[in-house]
């Protein structure tokens, strides 16, 4: 599976945020952080310019957020693409 093909991959950015922040695009935000699994929704939170930001991607099937929340745990540290 390569997950930039799968629909609306990367998630957009959400959380709270101040006036004046800019929101990262595609590859400039590092994981952190991956919150346990819910339902089809896999959700992880990533730092940017000093920020946290948390991103939720809904797939369109458990299987498939199984292993999307596996791919991403196995790349924390890294860059979202």
């Amino acid at each position: 599976m390569r997950v930039r093909e799968l629909p609306n991959w990367p998630p957009l950015p959400g959380g709270a945020y101040e006036s004046g922040w800019r929101f990262p695009m595609a590859g400039e935000t590092v994981v952190d952080e991956l919150i346990p699994l819910w339902d089809r929704t896999v959700t992880f939170c990533g730092l940017y310019q000093g920020h946290l930001h948390s991103f939720h991607y809904q797939a369109a099937s458990e299987k498939i957020a199984l292993q999307v929340q596996t791919l991403v745990g196995e790349n924390l540290g890294k860059t979202v693409v």
